[in-house]
Formats: structure tokens, C-alpha cells, sequence
């Protein structure tokens, strides 16, 4: 029997279904999930590139915060103006028919003018007050603000004065009742806490304004909101108006308010008004001031904060981008693995990029919440109730817009610092990387030709820039040049520009390059060197950042010193450094002599090592008319020869007849008074009649000075008409004149004796006293002294006042602050970089343990690397900053100095700095190696 036939078995086809690709949204999960997790294992990493974006999040939010919180709403800025009343009103000069002005900043208003910028109307005298142009019976409350002299416990001080019932409920929130009671009659007052401790005096105690002979009982504390309570002012009656000096006055009106065609009346009738209303919510149609409500200040915050943000930006982006590389190097085995299970490139490129988004969102929050937190901190310890100042806040505000723009700008930074890094991942192999091996870094030849191009264009543009410059200034005049100047001065500023990055683009080959001649030094230069040019990726980065910073630091520091030269040599000293000067001033009646025992008294307890009598000219006494009383006494002056800028007589104008004083001083105390010694010959023409001069354009060229010789009247005339006058002098003295140069510029520009200033006929009087000290005076007896004779009155219009000559001001410590701010940034760049070295260089440390290294050579390798990392960005940020600056120094030569280079900080720049962080390399103990850890380098 035949058997039947079986049925073959069933196979699976081999033409099955393909496999169905992943979305891409799935590749991005996937490449999120396994990022996340690589980011958490990696958290030595991890946490070094969260606080390099933290950091500049943390400063930008804190900034943000602080300078939102000082900006008042519009309903904020009302009541500091206005309390609780609706409107105030205050007079300008004069009526005109087409003044407007902005309602919410009413000192922003203007009148048609002509093509001489003068007014085209001419309304006349305002009246009195703006009552004729307001509703019948419309309430005003009048304040009015000058000044009034008040007995202290030194003499008398002249203190800031408000007169008006400012303490009344309509003016809650302008002005604070701090303590005490307010004033029920015209005998009381109320004053701030800084007058009561000028004053000397507390609550309960009478004040006497000494102008008036009257005496008003202080009743309570005062300030107005915008003030610090240290702010010395005097709070009277409206009723007691008149012991207020002359001042500008304001109308405030509790009830009443203009609207729009209201305040155009009250424009045209020559006043301005805030008024609550149209300020807050202004209609359609009103003006608006552009400086209103920060729109200004936003504009400016902006700014300012994007370019410290892009500042901050690149150097986060390198630094991050160095650690991502290292920790890209340190798990290319696990991207090995994941490439050998399917994943493709862009998988792999996908997984390293979203590190840095997921790191960059991390420094996200971190930096905010500690922005925010210091914000508040600062915001806090920052406000002494001042709103509207510094020392004020309108409450804790956060600008979430700029907030939100600070996020995302800390997402992009992660996000960039993990490009490169992440597209090298996807060039590696991965069987050497499953098997551990690492691949030295490829050196392209196209990138450092390309490179020395650039870097060859900007140190050309440099040196043809100042050559051209050079030549222009040999052959032309100041302030003449021509285009081909300008363009010069643009290239040397802008070539080291371009040379720095040019040095970006071979970076690798300039690498190589060093490692050669420094290979020839010893071993530890050799490993240190070629390390370098094994890793850019994590070298290059570190030298430019620490030559940005170098570079910015450089310009800084030299942009200061020169500002700060180009002032002293503009600063007229009023006497020698630290010395103090007591000015003396009088009207009317001659106080002479009570003047200058006022002044003596004032520096008898300070222990002077010498003191002088500066004398001027004797105004002429003069009747309430005008007329001289004295018609024999005349006024005195000295004529200014030239000016710098003019050649001749053709720019001297009638005024500079008497454009100098002739200053009076023995001639035994000159050498006080100038701070240096003319000479013996010179105190001995000066005796015989000769003028010393500080200032040559004071003299002639037949060496002499001219001391002219006035009439009250003309005088006067030519003081007030200044160049528009035909005023002529009684007479001209002639003065040999004998030159002192003092170094720098001096307010004696010409100096007299007693007899001479008698041989001319000259009435004096004593106008200052100044004492000269063997050490510096203290800054306490500075305190007493300025608070004593600030304006201390000896008469009833005469007194004296008292300062201490500072100098130009003292730049190194600015220079020193800049440079500590660099060092600190360099530090940082050089701890991040030399940190990545130490944990890269682990397996290669272990295998020179291996084969005997001993520690004192990982120690000199770490500070060979510390010196290629730190001395390259150093030496390249410096001498780019120097050579930019000198360019722009060059183009104004008129102003600005090149000897005023601040050359100690420039070195402290270049080679102080990376000296100590080679020393810090050096000091800091490399890790103990781990003799069980090999690599295999193909």
C-alpha cells in the first residue's frame, strides 16, 4: 500500500514583515530617557556644568529682581508725588500760548521756538498763583522750599527748609510722620532726624532761625518719603512762610484735578501740573514723556543685561563644552553599546545634546532660586525706606518676562556647550571604543592655514593702522585728519580683534606647534605639552576663555588709567593734597577780621604743621542802586593771554581782560600753599615786585603780566555782558612775570605780594585759610570740621566754609578691583580646566605610577599644563588689550596719555597671574593613581 502523502511542516516565511522604524518623537524619547540617565551617573560632571550655568542665571535673575522691585507702577509714582491729593500746580518763567508739556513728567514740556532756539512768545510775569485759571473756590495748599539759617551747636548751618502743613492727612504717602506730634500753631515745627542731629537738638527743644530772630519748638520727626530720615531738612508752618529763604513753590490742590483741556489752559497760562488722574491713565491725545514709567530704563536694562549675558554665555558655553567633552570621552563606551544595538548617529549625536538641554534647565533652576532668594536678601539689607532710590523698594517684584527669557537663554547655553561634543561622539569607532581604546585628536590641515590668515589680517591691520596713524600725526595738525586716520584707528582697535580669534581657529595646530620646543625641556613639559595637543577639545576652550577675561581686563584696567590721567591733568588742585581749605565769604558790611578768626578757630584743634592767608581782591561796596560808595575803590583782574587752542590774539574776547585773579600771600608761605618749593630766586623777584605764575597762558610774550585795573561800573558790565561789551580798564600794571611749574593745574594761577598788591593801589581781603598736615587728617576730625563750618555764618551776610583737598581721586584701587574680578574669573576658567585635566588624565597617571613616576613629576606635569593653559590666554588677552587701547589713546592724543598705561597692573595681567596659578597647580597634590585602570591608545 502506497503511503499517502504527508503534508510538509509550516515554516515561517522568509519574506517577513520589515520592522517598523521608530517615530522620530520615540528616537527623542528614548534619547531623553537615556541623557537623563547618563546625566545622573555622571555627577561629578553633571553638577560642575549645572553650576557654570547656575552661576550667570543666578546674577542675571538677581538683577532682574532688584532693578524690577525699584521701578514704581504708575499709581506708585502719583502718590510720591502727590500723597493723596489730586494735582499740584507750580509757575514757570512766563505765559505762552503754545506750551505743552507731558502728562506724567511735567518738567518735560516745551514752547515754540525759533530757528535761534529762543521762544516765539513772550507772555509776561505769571501771577502769584494758578488760583484765576482753577474753579472758584478750588482749595490750594501752598508749600514752598529754600533754605534758613538755624543756630547749632558749632554757630549756624544753612539747612534745606519746607515750609507748608506737609504733615497735613492730603499729604500721606509723600511725606511720613516718622515721631512726636504734628505742629497745632505757628510756633512749632517739625524737622527730619538727620536736621535734629546737624542742629544738635531732640524733640521738644526750640529752634532758632537766626535771620529772623525767632524761635520755633520742635514737635516730631518728618521726612518725605523719597528721603533717607539722614537727610537734614526743616519742616514749618505755612504760617511761618518767611522764615523760609527764597525757594520755588508748589500748589497743592486735595480736591481738584484738570483734565486734559484743563492743563493745556494751565500751560498756556505758564504753569505745569501733575494731576493724578491723566498721570496714571493718561487719554488719548496726551503727551507722554519718553522717560516716563522706566521705558528708558527698560531699553537700558535690556541692553546691558544682553551683553553680560552674551559675555557670560561664551564663557559658559566653553567651559561646559570642555567638561561635556570629557564626560563624552568618559562614557563613549556606553555610547559603544548603544550604537551596537541599533542606535544610529544621529541617535547617539541626539543622546549627548539633550545632556546639555537637561543640564542647562538644571542651571535653569538652580540659578534662579538662588538669584531669587539673593534678590530678596539684597533687597532687604538695601532698603532704608527712600522709595524711589537706591535705598528704597516698591516690594518684592519679579519680571517674569526677563525671567522667562533668563531660562530659556540658560537652555541655549546648555544646549550649545553639548554641539561639538556631541557630534564628535558620532565620529568614534565602536570597536576600539567597546575594547576602551581612545583615538588621538585628528589635526586638519586646511584649519590652521585658514586660521594664520586671519590672525595674519588682524596683526597686519594692527601694525598698517598705527603706522598710518603715526604719519598723520607727524604731518597734520590736532583735530585734522583725515578718513584714512580713522580707518587706521579703527584697525588697531579691531586687529587685535581679529588676531585673538584667528588664534581660535588653529588652536590644535598652535598646540602642536608649542608641544615641540617644549618637548625638549624635560619629561614633565613633554607629557604636559603633548597632553595639550592630544585633548583641544578641552585646552582650547580654558585659554579662550582666560584670554576673554585677560582681554576685557586688560581694556579695563587701561581705559581707567588713562580716564583717570587725562582727569588729574585736568583737576585744578584748590591746595596741596590733604590739605584743608577753609573758604571765606562776605557781602556788605567788611567782616574781615571775624571772618579769618572764625577760620583760625575752626583749624586750631586739627594741630596744623603750617598755615596760609590767601587775600583777593576787595569787591567795591555798592548801594542798593548799584552806585559805588566808594568810588575810588576799584576791582582788579589779570588778563589771560591765550589758550591752548588759539594762536595769538585771535581767539582773546574782552572778557579775558580779567578772565585771572591776582591771589595776595606772603611770599615766605608760597611753598605751603603749591605743595613745592619755587626757588629761592623766584620768593626773591616776587619780593621785588614780580607776579608768580602757575599758569603761563597768563603771560605775554615779553614774559610780563598784565594786572587791569577797573571801575565799579565797567566792571560790572563787562562781568555780565561777558564777551558783548566795550568796557574798558582804568589802567593795565605790568608784572614781570616768573614761571613756577607745579606739575599740575592750579587754582593760584598768579600770585602777588602784600607790597606789591599795595604798590598797585589793590584793597584785599582774606578769602581763604589753608593748614597743611604732616599725616593726613583723619576722617573723623574730616566729619566734625565739614559738619562745623558747613556754611557756619559769623555775620548777617558773611561766613565761612571748610573742605579737604582730595586730589584727582585715587585710581588704583578701581585698577586693583578690575584686576581681583579678572583673577577671579581666570582662577575659575584655570580650576575648571586643570580639574578636567586631572580626572581625564587618571588612567594615563596610573600608568606613569606603573612605570615608576613618582609624585614630584605628576606634580611638575600639573603645573606644565597649568602654564600652556593659563600663559597662552594670559600673554595673547594682555597684549590684545594693551594694543586696542593704545590705539584709541594714539587717536586722542589731545586728551588721553599713552605713558598713563597702567603698565604694573598690565603685568601683574601677563605674568603675575599665570605664574600663581602655575604655583597653585604645583601645591595642589595630584590624586593618589589607581594602578588597576589601563587604556589602550590606538
Amino acid at each position: 500500500m502506497l503511503d499517502a502523502p504527508v503534508a510538509a511542516p509550516a515554516t515561517e516565511s522568509m519574506d517577513a514583515a520589515p520592522r517598523r522604524r521608530p517615530s522620530a518623537w520615540a528616537r527623542w524619547r528614548v534619547a531623553l530617557r537615556l541623557a537623563r540617565r547618563q546625566v545622573w551617573r555622571a555627577k561629578g560632571a553633571s553638577a560642575l556644568v549645572v553650576a557654570l550655568v547656575a552661576l550667570p542665571v543666578a546674577g542675571l535673575t538677581a538683577a532682574a529682581i532688584v532693578w524690577q522691585s525699584h521701578v514704581p507702577t504708575a499709581q506708585q509714582s502719583a502718590i510720591l508725588e502727590l500723597g493723596r491729593n489730586a494735582a499740584w500746580f507750580e509757575a514757570l518763567d512766563n505765559a505762552d500760548p503754545t506750551r505743552v508739556q507731558a502728562v506724567d513728567q511735567p518738567w518735560d514740556n516745551d514752547v515754540e521756538r525759533s530757528a535761534d532756539g529762543n521762544p516765539t512768545h513772550d507772555g509776561g510775569p505769571v501771577p502769584g498763583d494758578p488760583s484765576g485759571l482753577l474753579p472758584p473756590g478750588t482749595e490750594l495748599l501752598t508749600v514752598v522750599e529754600g533754605q534758613s539759617g538755624v543756630e547749632t551747636a558749632g554757630g549756624v548751618g544753612w539747612l534745606t527748609a519746607v515750609s507748608g502743613d506737609v504733615w497735613a492727612p492730603s499729604f500721606a504717602g509723600k511725606y511720613l510722620v516718622l515721631d512726636g506730634a504734628v505742629p497745632t500753631g505757628a510756633d512749632q515745627m517739625m524737622a527730619s532726624p538727620g536736621a535734629l542731629e546737624r542742629i544738635g537738638a531732640s524733640i521738644g527743644d526750640r529752634v532758632r532761625f537766626v535771620d529772623h530772630d525767632r524761635t520755633l519748638t520742635v514737635t516730631g520727626t518728618l521726612r518725605e518719603v523719597r528721603n533717607e530720615p539722614t537727610l537734614a531738612v526743616l519742616y514749618v508752618p505755612e504760617a511761618a512762610v518767611a522764615l523760609v529763604g527764597d525757594g520755588y513753590t508748589r500748589w497743592y490742590a486735595p480736591d481738584w484735578q484738570p483734565d486734559l483741556a484743563g492743563l493745556a489752559e494751565l500751560n498756556r497760562g505758564g504753569y505745569v501740573s501733575f494731576a493724578h488722574d491723566l498721570a496714571v491713565d493718561p487719554p488719548p491725545g496726551a503727551r507722554l514723556s519718553t522717560y516716563a514709567n522706566g521705558q528708558l530704563d527698560i531699553a537700558g536694562v535690556i541692553t546691558l543685561g544682553a551683553l553680560i549675558a552674551a559675555f557670560s554665555g561664551y564663557i559658559v558655553v566653553l567651559l561646559s563644552g570642555a567638561a561635556f567633552s570629557v564626560a563624552a570621552r568618559r562614557q563613549q563606551r556606553a555610547l559603544a553599546m548603544t550604537a551596537s544595538v541599533g542606535a544610529t548617529r544621529g541617535d547617539v549625536f541626539r543622546i549627548v545634546l539633550l545632556q546639555g538641554t537637561v543640564l542647562g534647565l538644571g542651571g535653569a533652576a538652580a540659578g534662579t532660586l538662588i538669584g531669587g532668594a539673593a534678590a530678596a536678601l539684597f533687597l532687604v539689607l538695601t532698603d532704608r525706606g527712600a522709595a524711589g532710590s537706591f535705598w528704597g523698594n516698591f516690594g518684592y517684584r519679579v519680571p517674569w518676562a526677563l525671567l522667562a527669557a533668563i531660562v530659556a537663554f540658560a537652555v541655549v547655553v546648555g544646549t550649545l556647550a553639548a554641539i561639538m561634543p556631541a557630534h564628535r561622539a558620532t565620529k568614534g569607532d565602536v570597536l576600539g571604543a567597546l575594547r576602551g581604546a581612545r583615538r588621538p585628536a585628528d589635526l586638519r590641515p586646511r584649519r590652521p592655514l585658514f586660521g594664520l590668515l586671519v590672525m595674519g589680517t588682524g596683526l597686519a591691520a594692527t601694525i598698517l593702522g598705527a603706522l598710518v596713524m603715526a604719519a598723520e600725526i607727524a604731518a597734520t595738525s590736532a583735530g585734522d585728519y583725515s578718513a584714512w586716520f580713522y580707518a587706521a584707528v579703527w584697525a588697531v582697535v579691531l586687529g587685535p580683534f581679529v588676531f585673538q580669534i584667528g588664534l581660535l581657529i588653529p588652536s590644535h595646530w598652535v598646540l602642536v606647534q608649542l608641544s615641540r620646543p617644549l618637548a625638549r625641556l624635560g619629561l614633565a613639559p613633554r607629557l604636559a605639552s603633548r597632553d595639550a595637543a592630544a585633548t583641544p577639545s578641552r585646552v582650547v576652550p580654558a585659554f579662550a576663555v582666560i584670554g576673554a577675561c585677560v582681554f576685557a581686563a586688560s581694556v579695563a584696567v587701561s581705559a581707567t588709567a588713562l580716564s583717570a590721567g587725562a582727569s588729574a591733568r585736568g583737576h585744578y588742585y584748590s591746595a596741596p593734597v590733604g590739605a584743608l581749605v577753609v573758604t571765606m565769604w562776605q557781602q556788605g558790611d567788611d567782616s574781615s577780621e571775624a571772618l579769618l578768626a572764625a577760620a583760625e578757630d575752626l583749624v586750631a584743634d586739627t594741630d596744623p604743621a603750617a598755615t596760609v592767608t590767601v587775600s583777593s581782591p576787595a569787591w567795591p561796596a555798592v548801594d542798593a542802586d548799584g552806585a559805588p560808595l566808594t568810588p575810588d575803590v576799584h576791582a582788579y583782574g589779570v588778563a589771560r593771554q591765550r589758550y591752548s587752542q588759539c594762536v595769538g590774539d585771535a581767539c582773546l574776547q574782552p572778557y579775558d581782560q580779567a578772565s585771572g585773579v591776582p591771589y595776595v600771600v606772603d611770599p615766605d608761605e608760597v611753598a605751603t600753599l603749591l605743595g613745592t618749593d619755587p626757588g629761592d630766586a623766584a620768593l626773591q623777584a616776587m619780593t621785588e615786585g614780580a607776579a608768580l605764575v602757575a599758569e603761563p597762558d597768563f603771560v605775554d610774550d615779553d614774559g610780563e603780566v598784565i594786572v587791569t585795573e577797573w571801575e565799579p561800573q565797567s566792571y560790572d558790565e563787562l562781568m555780565a555782558a561777558n564777551d558783548a561789551t566795550d568796557a574798558k580798564p582804568v589802567a593795565r600794571h605790568r608784572l614781570d612775570a616768573v614761571i613756577v611749574d607745579v606739575g599740575h593745574l592750579q587754582s593760584f594761577a598768579v600770585l602777588v605780594s602784600p607790597a606789591t598788591a599795595a604798590a598797585l593801589g589793590m584793597p584785599v581781603t582774606p578769602t581763604q585759610l589753608i593748614a597743611t598736615y604732616d599725616a593726613p587728617l583723619v576722617q573723623d576730625a574730616i566729619d566734625r570740621i565739614t559738619a562745623e563750618s558747613q556754611d557756619l555764618r559769623v555775620g548777617p551776610s558773611a561766613g565761612v566754609g571748610a573742605f579737604v583737598e582730595p586730589g584727582p581721586g585715587e585710581v588704583a584701587p578701581w585698577l586693583w578691583l578690575i584686576v581681583g574680578v579678572a583673577i577671579a574669573l581666570v582662577a575659575g576658567a584655570s580650576a575648571v580646566a586643570l580639574g578636567l585635566a586631572r580626572v581625564e588624565r587618571r588612567p594615563d597617571d596610573a600608568t606613569l605610577a606603573a612605570i615608576g613616576g613618582g609624585q614630584r613629576l605628576r606634580r611638575n606635569v600639573n603645573a606644565w599644563q597649568a602654564m600652556v593653559i593659563a600663559g597662552i590666554g594670559t600673554l595673547v588677552g594682555t597684549a590684545a588689550g594693551y594694543v586696542s587701547m593704545w590705539g584709541f589713546a594714539t587717536a586722542n592724543a589731545t586728551y588721553y596719555d599713552v605713558a598713563d598705561m597702567p603698565w604694573l597692573w598690565l603685568g601683574v595681567l601677563a605674568l603675575g597671574l599665570p605664574a600663581a596659578i602655575v604655583l597653585a597647580a604645583w601645591l595642589v597634590p595630584p590624586r593618589h593613581p589607581d594602578l588597576t585602570r589601563r587604556t589602550v591608545i590606538t
